[in-house]
C-alpha cells in the first residue's frame, strides 16, 4: 500500500527536473502548427539539441549553420547566421519556456563520410565563434537580444565517436578545456559545462578534469544522458554522479541529465532498422511510445524529485518515435505522462511524505499553494496487480478522482470512494504497467 502524509512536508516538487527537449518547430509551420503542444506542456526550460534536424532547410541552432565558414572573423557580426536560430527562440520564450543552449552539432548519422562531427581545426577560434553566439543571445550584440538563457553547453555525447565527434577522447578533453575557459572568463555569471556523455562516465570525467586542471578552470555542471528501462538506473544515475564529482574536488559543479527516455532496446531504432522492427521499437506497450514508456517516465520524476540530480531534460522532441505523437498525429503515451508531471509540478507544487509501495511503483504528492487541492501521481512499471491501495493521511477531501493512463486508457477521469477501511484502490484495466493521478479536492 502506498501512503501520502499531508502532515509531513518536504520542500517543492522540483521542476527544475521537468525540462525537456521539446520545442516549436518552424519549417512546416504554415502546414503543421505544433506551438499548442509546446505551450501546453509548460516546460520551464528546454534543450535545444537536435533542433536543426527537426526543421529541414533551416540553418538554425547548431554553431556550423550559425558561422558556416570558419575561415571569417568571429568578431565581425555579419559572418554570423542568426535569422532562423532567432526566430525559434523567440517562439520558445513567448510561450513561457527559457532555452538551455548546447553549442556544437546535432548528432549526424551519415555513413562513409561525416561533415559536422569532426574536431574544430582551431580549437580557440571555435571558442570565440561559441562567445559571439552567447554574446547575441544575453549581450544584445549583433542586434540580438538580452534573454535570460542561462545554461550553456560544450558539445554531445563526444565519445558516441563518428555520430558526434571523429577525434578521440583525449582530443575533445583539450578542447573542452580550451572553450570552456574562453566562455567562463567572458561570461563569469553564466552556467558553461557539458560535455552530454552518453552515459555517466566516470573515467571520462577524469580526463576533462584533468585538462581542466591545467588551465585552472571548472565547468558549472556536468551533463550526460540515460537510456533505460529498469528503475534501478534512474535510482543510479541520479545518485551516483553526485559522489563522483564530489570525490575528484567537483563539488559545485551541478549534475544534468540533459537526455532521458524509455527504451527497450537500439534495434528498430538505430541498427536493424525495418518496418517490423520500426514497428515493435515505437509502437505497442513496449515501444518508445507506449504504455511502458509511459510509466517509466512518472517513475523516474518520482525518483529524481528526492535525488540529488540537480536538473533533467526528457528527451521527447521530434515528429517521429522520439516525439509525442503517433505517425496518425494522435497524442502517444508519453505525451499524457508529461501531462500528470507538468500538473505536479504547478498545481501541487508543495511535497508531502509519500510512503510504501511495491518494488515496481513510486509515488510523490504534493498540495496546492491555497491547501484546497493536493495530488498524489502513481507510477507501476510492469506491476501485475490489478489494483493498487492508496492510504491518504492529513487531508479531507470532499472529493476524490483519478486519471488514469494505462493501455487502454489517456488520463481517463475516474471517480473514486474510500473502501470500509478508508483505502483507495487505483484500479488498472489489465495487468502491466499503468499511471495514475489521484486528485483531491475539499
Amino acid at each position: 500500500m502506498i501512503t501520502a502524509d499531508f502532515n509531513s512536508k518536504q520542500g517543492l516538487i522540483r521542476k527544475e527536473l521537468y525540462g525537456s527537449g521539446f520545442h516549436i518547430f518552424i519549417s512546416n509551420r504554415r502546414i503543421s502548427d505544433y506551438s499548442d503542444t509546446f505551450k501546453s506542456l509548460r516546460f520551464p526550460v528546454v534543450r535545444n539539441h537536435d533542433w536543426a534536424l527537426n526543421n529541414p532547410n533551416q540553418r538554425l541552432i547548431d554553431v556550423h549553420h550559425i558561422f558556416p565558414l570558419m575561415h571569417l572573423d568571429p568578431k565581425d557580426e555579419k559572418n554570423y547566421v542568426f535569422g532562423p536560430s532567432d526566430e525559434v527562440i523567440r517562439l520558445v520564450y513567448e510561450a513561457g519556456s527559457k532555452v538551455f543552449y548546447r553549442m556544437g552539432t546535432s548528432i549526424e548519422h551519415t555513413k562513409d563520410f561525416h561533415f559536422n562531427a569532426n574536431p574544430p581545426e582551431d580549437y580557440q577560434k571555435y571558442a570565440e565563434v561559441c562567445a559571439g553566439i552567447i554574446r547575441h543571445y544575453t549581450k544584445g550584440w549583433g542586434n540580438g537580444f538580452h534573454y535570460d538563457m542561462k545554461y550553456w553547453e560544450i558539445w554531445n555525447e563526444p565519445e558516441g565517436h563518428i555520430t558526434m565527434w571523429t577525434g578521440t577522447d583525449e582530443e575533445f578533453a583539450k578542447f573542452y578545456a580550451i572553450v570552456l575557459k574562453r566562455l567562463k572568463d567572458e561570461f563569469p555569471e553564466l552556467k558553461i559545462g557539458g560535455p552530454a556523455h552518453c552515459t555517466f562516465r566516470p573515467d571520462l570525467l577524469d580526463m576533462l578534469k584533468a585538462e581542466c586542471d591545467k588551465l585552472n578552470v571548472k565547468p558549472d555542471f556536468y551533463s550526460y544522458h540515460m537510456y533505460a528501462n529498469s528503475l534501478d538506473t534512474p535510482t543510479s544515475h541520479g545518485t551516483e554522479p553526485r559522489a563522483y564529482l564530489d570525490k575528484i574536488g567537483w563539488a559545485g559543479v551541478e549534475t544534468c541529465i540533459n537526455e532521458w527516455h524509455f527504451i527497450r532496446a537500439w534495434e528498430g531504432v538505430h541498427s536493424n532498422v525495418t518496418e517490423e522492427s520500426y514497428k515493435r521499437s515505437s509502437e505497442g506497450r513496449d515501444g518508445l511510445m507506449g504504455i511502458n514508456s509511459a510509466a517509466f517516465n512518472i517513475a523516474t520524476f518520482c525518483i529524481w524529485q528526492n535525488s540529488p540530480l540537480d536538473s533533467a531534460f526528457y528527451y521527447g522532441c521530434g515528429l517521429g518515435s522520439w516525439g509525442l505523437h503517433y505517425p496518425s498525429r494522435r497524442f502517444n503515451k508519453n505525451y499524457y505522462s508529461l501531462l500528470m508531471m507538468r500538473d505536479m509540478v504547478y498545481d501541487c507544487p508543495n511535497k508531502v511524505e509519500v510512503t510504501g509501495g511495491e518494488k515496481t511503483q513510486r509515488a510523490i504528492a504534493g498540495v496546492s499553494e491555497d491547501g484546497t487541492q493536493a495530488a498524489i501521481l502513481v507510477a507501476d512499471l510492469y506491476g501485475d496487480s490489478m489494483s493498487i491501495p492508496l492510504e491518504i493521511k492529513g487531508f479531507q477531501p470532499s472529493s476524490v478522482s483519478y486519471l488514469a493512463l494505462d493501455d487502454a486508457r489517456d488520463n481517463e477521469p475516474t471517480p473514486c470512494k474510500a473502501d470500509e477501511k478508508g483505502i483507495y484502490n487505483l484500479v488498472k484495466s489489465e495487468p502491466g504497467s499503468a499511471a495514475f493521478m489521484v486528485i483531491l479536492k475539499k
